[in-house]
């Protein structure tokens, strides 16, 4: 969600929120900003239109979306990879190709590879395995701490911050997903408080996504309407600078 833009600034806007956008292949528009007062903004639109003014919540800046399946051997076919795909499938019919990348990894040392090469890419990012309130799952190293997270892969991320989504069970402790929201580059880390069947997680992640992008709403309205309507997301939780801003306090 973008703030404070400027004359000429390039952004994404929901191609749903304009006629003029109607059968455009992708959820959103890439375009340039021509007028900006106050908290709205005007852009260019198709057929040399430019659009009334809107809310420049609606606006996104920077856009890039990372699915990042974490693989333990014993699961994946019949749970990570399904998931996966879900949410992948989901992601291309909202955003386009070339802001979207899905990897597979079983070690952390991959993906800090992946990292190094294009983090500063991505202001979204979706964790698919195995959790605990202590750390997440690799097939290569076993439990992951999010003091280890931090220290080989989330330190080095450059960039605007990250929203970090997280469907590996009972990441929404404090001892993790708080601990990882306290990192200077994580804006926001929502993650579930118990464990959470497979289909429940796609379907949460899919409609906060579709409230958060295709809306215009905050992280903070996104969620707790993603929580509220798919049946089973009662648990997930929303932290912020470790401290818990949505979903159940016990």
């Amino acid at each position: 969600m973008a703030r404070d833009l400027k004359v000429g600034d390039t952004v994404f806007v929901p191609c749903s929120k304009f006629s003029e956008l109607e059968g455009h292949p992708t959820a959103f528009y890439e375009t340039k900003v021509v007028e900006s007062e106050k908290k709205s903004l005007k852009v260019n639109l198709p057929g040399q239109v430019v659009s009334n003014f809107f809310g420049m919540s609606l606006a996104h800046q920077n856009l890039g979306l990372i699915i990042v399946s974490i693989g333990d051997f014993e699961t994946e076919e019949t749970l990570i990879n399904p998931l996966s795909k879900s949410v992948l499938q989901y992601a291309r019919l909202l955003i386009p190709d070339d802001t979207l990348r899905h990897v597979r990894v079983r070690s952390i040392a991959e993906l800090k590879t992946i990292w190094n090469q294009n983090q500063a890419a991505y202001t979204h990012v979706i964790f698919i395995g195995h959790g605990s309130p202590e750390g997440i799952k690799f097939g290569v190293d076993g439990w992951v701490s999010s003091n280890t997270l931090n220290q080989e892969v989330i330190r080095i991320w450059g960039g605007s911050k990250k929203t970090i989504i997280s469907l590996c069970c009972k990441t929404g402790y404090k001892s993790f997903g708080g601990s990882v929201s306290s990192y200077a580059q994580c804006s926001y880390f929502i993650g579930p408080y118990h464990s959470v069947h497979g289909a429940v997680a796609s379907q949460f992640c899919q409609t906060f996504l579709a409230h958060h992008l295709l809306e215009g709403k905050t992280v903070v309205v996104a969620f707790k309407k993603a929580r509220e309507s798919v049946a089973g997301s009662a648990s997930f939780r929303l932290w912020a600078s470790n401290k818990l801003k949505a979903g159940p306090k016990t």
